[in-house]
């Protein structure tokens, strides 16, 4: 009879461990599971604001054109500076017309200009905000696209 207990125990105790083994696995699938779907989230949630501050400034740059310029020569030049910006915002592929036209140089030549020792230190700002302002954009299309 001691022999039967013996083995029932150790049968319990195999089961034990075994469970244990199995909560364990099913522990770090869980686990896993989660990250995956709190990165699903935030890509998610980083889509959404992305489209949200595109439609912002789609929008503020199309009150911009719609107003089609000003007799006040500093509130226009202030005009033509936000639609420039807005459209740095956006980059050259979203609108391409719009940036040959409003912008014209591409980001090489931009570089190229801001090199240049005679350009205004305020112009190489300038870029360098742009510069700096595209490689963020695209950081964020990166982070969106990776799934």
């Amino acid at each position: 009879m001691e022999t039967l207990s013996l083995w029932i125990q150790t049968l319990v105790a195999v089961a034990a461990v075994g469970a244990a083994i199995i909560a364990l696995v099913v522990s770090a699938k869980d686990r896993e599971n989660a990250r995956q779907i709190a990165a699903e989230d935030r890509r998610a949630a980083l889509e959404h604001a992305k489209l949200m501050f595109d439609l912002d400034v789609l929008l503020r740059l199309s009150e911009n054109f719609e107003r089609a310029g000003h007799v006040d020569t500093e509130i226009a030049k202030d005009m033509g500076a936000e639609a420039r910006a807005l459209l740095n915002a956006l980059g050259p592929e979203r609108l391409p017309q719009t940036w040959a036209d409003k912008r014209g140089a591409t980001l090489d030549r931009a570089r190229e200009y801001a090199a240049e020792p005679d350009t205004p230190p305020f112009k190489r700002h300038e870029i360098e905000v742009h510069l700096e302002l595209d490689r963020v954009a695209r950081r964020i299309e990166e982070v969106i696209a990776r799934k």
